[in-house]
């Protein structure tokens, strides 16, 4: 849970750089509104992208694709957070978004078990970082930070910050 947690951390620092108004609701917003900010950045972020193969029990027609039993299935998890089907405008960052029902720690019984836990780290931390440096910004433009190319977490390798 550590790497999830820290790449959550920096992601979340990154993406709330450009969005000052959620940024100040950190500081200022009830706990309902800041546990808002976190389940939409879960949902555009999802630090673990892809869900763990299954593989499938019996031949089946999925959408057309012929599945067959013991072929590995997997699921992205962060284009499933992202499905216009199932949300208006689901590539933009709204931090007041209801409902929000995203998959960034899985479902049902494959849910992380860890999910709550992570949620109080990444509420607790961001505010406390928006509280403590409340004029925080990029240290250069958002094109310069690093995202990492190859890794089971995604994330961000560096990132450089002005702390006021």
């Amino acid at each position: 849970g550590y790497e999830t947690s820290a790449s959550m951390l920096v992601m979340s620092t990154f993406l709330l750089s450009s969005n000052p108004e959620a940024w100040a609701l950190l500081r200022t917003g009830t706990d309902e509104e800041v546990s808002s900010i976190v389940e939409e950045l879960l949902r555009m972020l999802t630090p673990v992208q892809i869900a763990f193969a299954r593989f499938a029990r019996e031949d089946h027609d999925l959408y057309g694709h012929q599945v067959r039993k013991g072929d590995p299935v997997l699921v992205s998890l962060v284009q499933a957070n992202r499905d216009p089907g199932t949300m208006a405008d689901p590539d933009t960052f709204d931090p007041h978004r209801s409902p929000n029902q995203h998959l960034a720690f899985g479902h049902g019984m494959h849910r992380c078990l860890g999910a709550e836990l992570g949620k109080m780290e990444l509420k607790a931390s961001l505010r406390g970082l928006a509280t403590r440096f409340p004029d925080l910004q990029l240290a250069g433009t958002p094109e310069d930070v690093p995202f990492r190319e190859l890794s089971i977490v995604y994330g961000v390798d560096s990132l450089k910050v002005k702390l006021w």
